[in-house]
């Protein structure tokens, strides 16, 4: 019975993130801070469900580098038990593929440091490094470019992961 509980909770909460996500894409602005124009962005909606496995991760992180898009924005929402101002909804703006910018959509004030949130690609990196050793990831990806829009690295019900939810890609 006990096995079967958790199973049930995971699936609840599978199914609760995702509504989040869907809520989330649905319900998001175009914040004038940010600089994002309709024309530019890349719409994030149909999405699939992932099996977490190293293979796929590795495989939909070579497609995702594939498309070259090195310069773009993305909105990211951080879930996790760490506490601080990281788990604020940002806007990354990433130049070159590297970040160069990162905008706290709350107080639209810039973010000093910048170091602790990931491009897209470092979102691939730190879910295979994540399942090269062994631990849980949790990923659903969007249908066209394959990126993880929602993404659970560790287990965040045991106060041992990172939840990310990414959306509004505009290509720059």
């Amino acid at each position: 019975m006990s096995a079967h509980f958790a199973q049930s909770n995971r699936l609840v909460r599978l199914v609760a993130a995702c509504v989040a996500i869907g809520g989330a894409v649905a319900c998001s602005d175009h914040t004038p801070g940010t600089g994002l124009k309709a024309q530019q962005a890349i719409t994030l909606g149909d999405t699939i469900t992932g099996s977490g496995q190293l293979s796929e991760l590795q495989e939909q992180r070579a497609a995702w580098v594939s498309h070259k898009i090195d310069d773009y924005r993305i909105k990211l929402q951080i879930s996790c038990f760490c506490g601080g101002q990281i788990t604020r909804p940002v806007v990354i703006e990433v130049r070159g593929g590297a970040i160069a910018k990162v905008e706290d959509l709350e107080t639209g004030n810039a973010v000093p440091d910048v170091s602790v949130y990931p491009t897209i690609t470092k979102l691939f990196d730190a879910a295979i490094a994540e399942r090269s050793g062994g631990g849980y990831v949790s990923v659903a990806y969007d249908r066209t470019l394959g990126i993880p829009v929602r993404l659970e690295v560790g287990t965040l019900a045991n106060d041992a992961g990172i939840l990310y939810l990414v959306s509004n890609l505009v290509r720059l």
